[in-house]
Formats: structure tokens, C-alpha cells, sequence
């Protein structure tokens, strides 16, 4: 049993859940929904004793003790907390990071490969029953800066389990990032170690494909019980019949954007890419997809002009082949780029900053814009909140902001919709579709087949 009674909690003086009463018993699993800000992520940090209220109790059954350093080396070691953002987790506090390292091979000196990150744990990965495609063997020796996000995902969650099985098992969105197959992969293994373990799951997710196990909703709205229902989950499914749309890479009267011919990238013997063509033409509306660890993100690293091979690969940009005298900068003031990365390395200074104060701080030329921009998407509650006081949704938020706040030729958005709720992610979509002229050229990650359908054009499949 889990019980929380009359707890109070508060950050940096705000109240935040008061006189909150909730019981979960052991044989349920749940899944938290509700908007962006309304309390998931908190009340996950609430259940695993990362925060403590300042009045009232948070209760666990399966914990025994009276004093506090006791129940504290329980809950160690009978709570795991997997975090929505993947990379803090495991090189969080590491100096000298940067977003662009997982391309320099030079600058990886000191960050850890994924086998130090599991240690002597490594061993034991087989003894989990982890499916094929959830297997992370293959990633052992690769720098953690290197992999996807999909990937770091997945590190995180087999690094908990393997270090032992947990009583309480508490995910912020496992699921965003995962391509299709591996979603589905994770829900059954969910299932799996659940029933085998014993393990009771809690998650935070907006969706309704979920682990067969999880059969209890709980939604909040601003840090209260909005329902409490019985559901029958929603397994994720894999269409393996998807096929990419057929594609006319070479279109008469089109003006391209982006070309690139032939392209190969390789890591020592990993081959990422190999013999690639793919043309953009101006204007056009393009999907990337394919599966976790693909090269989706290093495809649009070499457009951005953050990973050096692009010099030594047949890559145009804007009519113009790299390295033939542009400047990084000059083919950064044409692109508005949005990825994870950005989330990951954000200067902890930044973090003490306001939504609005770190948007304009940065190089705009529309700032006069920005109002405009808060009263569409509905930010007005929290744009002035420091960011580390933001929900994951809403940081998404304030970085899309960002990017939207200056019009550039193109627009490259990996995974733009990770953490948002559904009317969020309806607000994107449409400002997506309405709001960027007829000559914006857009490139979108995704793993969402309806986003795909929703907007794009055409798609690319690595």
C-alpha cells in the first residue's frame, strides 16, 4: 500500500499539492496523466522520496523502520525512479559536455562508455529476459554521448533493474523516444517483469497504449485528483507492413534545400548510414523515421552543420557544397533547429532563468513577437517561471517558443512532441500547418505514425 496522507508539498516556497490524500494498493499498477504542469512528475518524486512534504505523510507498506536512515537505504533499494530526460542520468554533473560531442571522437576523453555505466552489471543483462529488440549488447562500447535518445532510454531502465529488482517501479514517459517496435518491446517486458517480479508499476504517460498490467488511471489537474477510473490498457502495437512513400528525389523546377549523395557514416566498424540519397526541395514537408540508433539524429547533425563528416561527404546545403568556404554560422542563420540535445546540455545557469528571460537572452530579431507566440500556445501560467521549476511539457514548450520566435528557410524539429499533452501537442500541430509560410522547408523525427500522416508530405525512412 501506498498512502498519502494530508501531504503538503512545496518548492522554493510555492505550494504546490496540499492536504493531498491518495491510497494505491499493492496489486494495482497505475499511469498518471493529466496537462502539462499539473502535477505528475511531481507526485512520482513524491512516491520514490526524492521530495518530502512539509506537512502530512507519504506512507509504503513494504518499507519497515522508524528512523530515517533506515528507510531511506529501503528506499534505495525497493524504489526506482527512471527520469523523463535520459542523459542527466547518467552524466549528470560531468564538466565540459557539449551537444555536439557524440560526433567528435576526439572529444570524448572522459565520458563514459555504456559498459562503465552498467559495471559489473553488464553480466546480467541476459538474465532479465530482455526481448531482441530491447537487447543493448551492441551498444556496450559506445561513448554515452553517442547514442540516441531512444537508446539512452533504454540504458537507464536496464541500468536500475539489473542493479536488483525493485518492490515499486515508477517511469516519467518510458515511452517517448522509442521507436514503435521497441515500444511495443518495453510494454511487453513491463508486463513481463511485473507478473514474474512481483513489481509494482507506476508511470507518467498521455497516451493509451500502455503494458497490459497497468489497469488504473489517475488524472491531475493543478495538483489535484481530477478522476480515478478502472481501464483496460491499450497495448502498443507495431505495424510492420508500414512502408515509406514513394519518392521522386530529383524534381523538375525544384529548388533544393538540402542534397546529399552517397552518404556513408561510420564509427570505427558500426556502420550508421550507407549509400544514402535524399534530396529536399524548397517548401516541401518531409517525416525522417526509422528505428532508434537509425542515424536520423547524425542526418540532421550533418545539416546543421555540427558533425564534422560533412566535409568529407558529398553534402549540399542551400546550392552550395560543404566545405567550400561558408561559414558554420552562415548556414545556422538559415535553419531553426529543435532537438533533445538542447534539453540535455542546457547551461545550469540557464536553468535559474525565467522561460521568457531565456528566450531573450538569445539572438532574435522578432523579439516583439514573443507575446504573440505565449498567448497561442497558452503559456501565460508559467513563461515566467524559473525553468528548473518547469515540468518536462513545459520546457518542451519554452524551447519550441524559442525556435518559433525567428522565421528561417528551414526547419528541422527532432522530436518535437516528446512530454506534451494532447492539447499542446494540437496547438504544435497546428501552428505547424498555419503559421509557417509557403516557403519553409520542414523536416520532422518521429516515431508517431500520426504525426506523419498529420502534416508531412513525404517521408524518408533510414
Amino acid at each position: 500500500m501506498i498512502e498519502f496522507a494530508n501531504a503538503t508539498v512545496a518548492k522554493s516556497g510555492v505550494i504546490l499539492f496540499q492536504d493531498f490524500n491518495l491510497k494505491i494498493p499493492p496489486e494495482e499498477n497505475w499511469v498518471i496523466q493529466g496537462n502539462n504542469g499539473s502535477g505528475k512528475t511531481t507526485l512520482l518524486q513524491l512516491t520514490a522520496g526524492v521530495l518530502h512534504p512539509i506537512s502530512g505523510r507519504v506512507r509504503h507498506s513494504f518499507l519497515t523502520g522508524n528512523d530515517w536512515d533506515t528507510l531511506y537505504r529501503q528506499r534505495q533499494k525497493k524504489i526506482h525512479l527512471i527520469p523523463a530526460h535520459g542523459l542527466q542520468a547518467l552524466v549528470g554533473g560531468s564538466d565540459g559536455l557539449f551537444y555536439q560531442q557524440r560526433y567528435y571522437s576526439m572529444g570524448e576523453t572522459g565520458v563514459p562508455k555504456v559498459r562503465e555505466v552498467f559495471g559489473q552489471g553488464a553480466k546480467k543483462l541476459k538474465t532479465l529476459g530482455i526481448s531482441e529488440t530491447f537487447n543493448i549488447q551492441k551498444l556496450l562500447e559506445l561513448p554515452v554521448t553517442r547514442l540516441s535518445n531512444g537508446q539512452l532510454k533504454k540504458v537507464i531502465i536496464l541500468r536500475q533493474l539489473i542493479k536488483n529488482i525493485p518492490t515499486l517501479l515508477l517511469m516519467d514517459y518510458p515511452f517517448d523516444g522509442l521507436d514503435a517496435e521497441s515500444r511495443k518491446d518495453f510494454s511487453d517486458f513491463i508486463d513481463e517483469i511485473a507478473i514474474r517480479f512481483g513489481i509494482q508499476i507506476i508511470i507518467v504517460d498521455h497516451g493509451d497504449a500502455l503494458p497490459k498490467v497497468i489497469t488504473r488511471k489517475l488524472v491531475l489537474h493543478n495538483f489535484k485528483i481530477h478522476n480515478i477510473e478502472t481501464i483496460e490498457a491499450r497495448p502498443a502495437s507495431h505495424d510492420r507492413s508500414m512502408k515509406p512513400v514513394s519518392l521522386t528525389l530529383d524534381e523538375e523546377g525544384k529548388q533544393p534545400v538540402v542534397e546529399m549523395k552517397n552518404l556513408s557514416i561510420q564509427y570505427s566498424e558500426r556502420k550508421i548510414i550507407q549509400n544514402l540519397n535524399w534530396r529536399i526541395n524548397k517548401g516541401e514537408r518531409w517525416a525522417l523515421t526509422g528505428r532508434n540508433g537509425s542515424g536520423k539524429t547524425t542526418l540532421f547533425s550533418l545539416i546543421y552543420a555540427d558533425h564534422p563528416m560533412a566535409y568529407s561527404q558529398e553534402v549540399y546545403l542551400f546550392g552550395r557544397r560543404r566545405g567550400t568556404g561558408e561559414s558554420i554560422w552562415d548556414i545556422k542563420r538559415r535553419i531553426n533547429y529543435f532537438g533533445p540535445e538542447q534539453i540535455h546540455f542546457l547551461n545550469p545557469k540557464a536553468m535559474r532563468l525565467t522561460g521568457r528571460e531565456y528566450i531573450l537572452m538569445q539572438p532574435h530579431k522578432n523579439r516583439d513577437q514573443l507575446d504573440k507566440l505565449v498567448a497561442f500556445f497558452n503559456v501565460q501560467a508559467y513563461i515566467n517561471r524559473p525553468i528548473n521549476h518547469l515540468s518536462s511539457g513545459q520546457l518542451q514548450l519554452v524551447f519550441l517558443l524559442n525556435m518559433f520566435l525567428d522565421d528561417k528557410e528551414l526547419l528541422l524539429l527532432d522530436e518535437p512532441f516528446q512530454f506534451l499533452d494532447p492539447e499542446s501537442h494540437e496547438r504544435v500541430t497546428r501552428y505547424l500547418n498555419h503559421h509557417l509560410t509557403r516557403n519553409t522547408t520542414l523536416v520532422l523525427i518521429t516515431h508517431n505514425e500520426n504525426d506523419v500522416i498529420m502534416w508531412t508530405q513525404k517521408r524518408k525512412q533510414i
